[in-house]
C-alpha cells in the first residue's frame, strides 16, 4: 500500500513540476547565429560567405521554418544553401528557434 502511494505521489510530482524552459536566444545563438547573426541580418563572415538570408525578411510559415531547420534547403539547381542544423536539436529547441526567427520580422519596421 505504501509503495503504491509513493509511486502515485512521484507521478503527481513529475506531472506538476514544470519542465526546464528552453532559452530561445541561447538556442538561436548556438545553432543559427553563425550565419544569420544575433540580429538575424546575416551580416556575419559566414553569413556573407554562404549568402544567408536576412531573417527580418522571412515570411515563411512555422512549418516551413521547421522544415528548413530539420532538412536544410537547396536552391533551384539542387545545391545546398542551408545545412540541416536541426538534426541535433530537440523539438523544443526547434520551436525556440522558430520563435526567434519570427521575432526578427515582428521587430523590423514596415516597408
Amino acid at each position: 500500500m505504501h509503495f503504491r502511494l509513493i509511486v502515485v505521489l512521484g507521478l503527481l510530482l513529475t506531472l506538476t513540476v514544470p519542465s526546464r524552459a528552453v532559452d530561445d536566444a541561447a538556442v538561436f545563438e548556438s545553432n543559427c547565429a553563425a550565419c544569420h547573426g544575433i540580429d538575424g541580418r546575416a551580416h556575419t563572415p559566414q553569413g556573407r560567405k554562404v549568402k544567408a538570408k536576412d531573417l527580418r525578411e522571412s515570411r515563411l510559415t512555422d512549418a516551413e521554418i521547421e522544415r528548413q531547420i530539420r532538412e536544410g534547403s537547396r536552391n533551384k539547381t539542387g545545391v545546398s544553401v542551408m545545412p540541416a542544423v536541426g538534426k541535433g536539436m530537440t523539438d523544443s529547441e526547434i520551436q525556440a528557434a522558430i520563435r526567434v526567427v519570427k521575432s526578427f520580422r515582428q521587430s523590423s519596421p514596415p516597408r
